[in-house]
């Protein structure tokens, strides 16, 4: 009796070895599936333009644009995840260091005052309709004001993002544009896509301003001057998965009366002949 015990105990022991094993085994895919998610990169695509050049469908062209692109900004050299206040000399020193777009001298801007009078933003493409969107547009008025008779500036401008209040980071920087006074046909939009690295989470907005080949901010512009740049509702690409509606079919199957009603008559003496056998038995 004890030997058959020992046995028992022995088959046990080892059938519950082999259970532990399997588990440890099927979670391990798991947890590296986990530990990959979280290196995932924050990657995004923008493109910018004067709002006044950009027509309806050339803002879809480059949405779409944005979608179809495999090198993002941040491996461009267009944007990075630094944090704001940090220095971005690459950064800088790319946008300074392209040809002027006109021939008027840039003057100092200790002769100019600047600023950014007004920025909005516009949400599209949800497609999981959870009220998060993959891709977004921000449009902002910047301005200059002369001592002289220079109304003209050529500037750009770096943008970040804040997710739900934390630290602000680097998502983009404008090529060279010019600006004239204080007229709004100046407005600058930059037409942006989430690729990866960004959970549903809200977003605020924050833009600085630069004047081309001097160093230091002229202007910012951020949440906290208006709601358009607030708490964006945004999410990048592997979150927003197409909304599938399944539709459930159900089959009917329908008998119809033939000729006569024959198989009517066919069906109803089938079944008296089953309830004839039903109860003899």
């Amino acid at each position: 009796m004890l030997i058959k015990n020992n046995a028992a105990q022995s088959v046990r022991t080892s059938t519950l070895k082999k259970i532990m094993f399997l588990m440890t085994f099927s979670i391990l895919p798991l947890t590296h599936v986990t530990a990959s998610e979280l290196k995932v990169e924050p990657y995004s695509v923008s493109q910018g333009a004067l709002k006044k050049n950009i027509t309806e469908q050339q803002r879809k062209i480059m949405i779409g644009a944005n979608k179809l692109a495999e090198l993002p900004d941040q491996l461009s050299g267009k944007a990075n995840t630094h944090i704001r206040g940090t220095t971005l000399n690459k950064t800088e020193s790319t946008a300074q260091a392209k040809s002027s777009i006109t021939t008027q001298k840039v003057s100092n801007h200790y002769d100019q005052d600047f600023e950014i009078y007004s920025a909005t933003s516009f949400l599209q493409d949800d497609y999981d309709r959870d009220g998060y969107y993959q891709t977004f547009s921000v449009t902002f008025d910047a301005d200059v004001y002369s001592y002289s008779e220079n109304h003209l500036a050529e500037v750009y401008a770096l943008l970040y993002l804040s997710k739900n209040g934390g630290a602000w980071q680097h998502y983009f920087t404008t090529d060279n544009f010019l600006i004239e006074g204080d007229t709004d046909a100046d407005e600058y939009e930059v037409i942006s896509t989430f690729m990866s690295g960004y959970d549903s989470d809200h977003y605020d907005v924050l833009i600085d301003l630069y004047q081309v080949g001097y160093e230091g901010i002229v202007a910012s512009f951020s949440a906290d001057d208006s709601n358009a740049l607030y708490a964006l509702p945004l999410e990048s690409a592997e979150y927003d998965q197409a909304y599938v509606e399944v539709i459930e079919v159900v089959e009917v199957i329908e008998v119809r009366q033939t000729h006569g009603g024959s198989l009517y008559w066919l069906v109803l003496i089938l079944l008296s002949s089953l309830l004839v056998r039903v109860k003899r038995h």
